[in-house]
Parts: C-alpha cells; sequence; structure tokens
C-alpha cells in the first residue's frame, strides 16, 4: 500500500536510498532532497506484509509535469506495484499531464519495466552519470503522458 512519507520516514529512506546495492542504479540524493519531498508531500512510502518494501520520491518541474527522481523497491515483485500506484498519484491527485525521469542504459531490469507501464524513450545522454566506482554510464530519457498511462 502506497502512503505519504512523513518526518519521521527521513532516515529510513535515506538508508534506502544509500544502500551499496542501489550505488551503481542512483544518485545520492542532494542535502536538502528527501525533507523537501517529504515536506511537499512528494515522497512515497511502499509497506508490504514485511515493512516497508520501497519508496519513490516525485518532484514538479513546471506545473501539472513531474519527474521521478528516485525510486527503489526493496522486496523481490514490489517495484511494479509501487510504481503503478505513484502513477496513480501523479495522475489522479495531483493532476499531472506528464512524467519523466533518466534511467542507466544497462539497467535493463528498470527498463523493462519502465516499457511494460508505457514509458516511451524521448532520448540518450551519453555518459550522463558518474559512477562511484568511476565508469560514466549512458542515460535514457524516459516519459509517460497521461493520455498514455494504463491504470
Amino acid at each position: 500500500m502506497l502512503r505519504r512519507a512523513g518526518p519521521g520516514d527521513h532516515d529510513l529512506i535515506a538508508g534506502l536510498w544509500s544502500a551499496p546495492s542501489n550505488a551503481q542504479w542512483i544518485e545520492p540524493p542532494e542535502p536538502d532532497e528527501i525533507a523537501d519531498a517529504i515536506g511537499g508531500g512528494m515522497a512515497f512510502l511502499w509497506d508490504g506484509p514485511q515493512g516497508v518494501a520501497g519508496f519513490a520520491t516525485v518532484i514538479t518541474w513546471v506545473p501539472r509535469v513531474f519527474g521521478l527522481s528516485a525510486l527503489v523497491s526493496t522486496q523481490p515483485g514490489t517495484g511494479e506495484a509501487l510504481l503503478r500506484a505513484v502513477l496513480a498519484e501523479v495522475f489522479g491527485p495531483l493532476d499531472g499531464h506528464r512524467i519523466g525521469f533518466d534511467v542507466t542504459s544497462d539497467n535493463t531490469r528498470a527498463i523493462r519495466l519502465y516499457d511494460r507501464l508505457g514509458f516511451q524513450k524521448e532520448g540518450l545522454i551519453r555518459e550522463c552519470w558518474l559512477r562511484p566506482d568511476g565508469s560514466w554510464a549512458d542515460c535514457y530519457l524516459l516519459g509517460l503522458l497521461k493520455r498514455e498511462w494504463q491504470p
């Protein structure tokens, strides 16, 4: 079940975001990024049968246009349900027109999920992210419009 994160969830999100298993796929948060997302009602936790199973943070680029700044699933099989629930928030109560983000081009598991949910590849940014191991990663820009979303 999706719920909005509160101030007491900050350290939990920070720990999940910074977990070594996520280091090759997701950039560390900016200094106030988690607190700002929580304060703005744009940080979400996914509660599974065994506790918190993931989180997502969303940012507003311009009115009705959102960016997915982080998505982390910690229990197998929960990523799709988490992302579907976040999309329901973005295209429902938040009245979003579009949501976009980038993903490293070698994150094939995530790309399969995004393809399944209707995201479109809108471009490639070459060597856009320096990974902790010193290698550069190419990133795809992905986007989904409200009219393309299939709940």
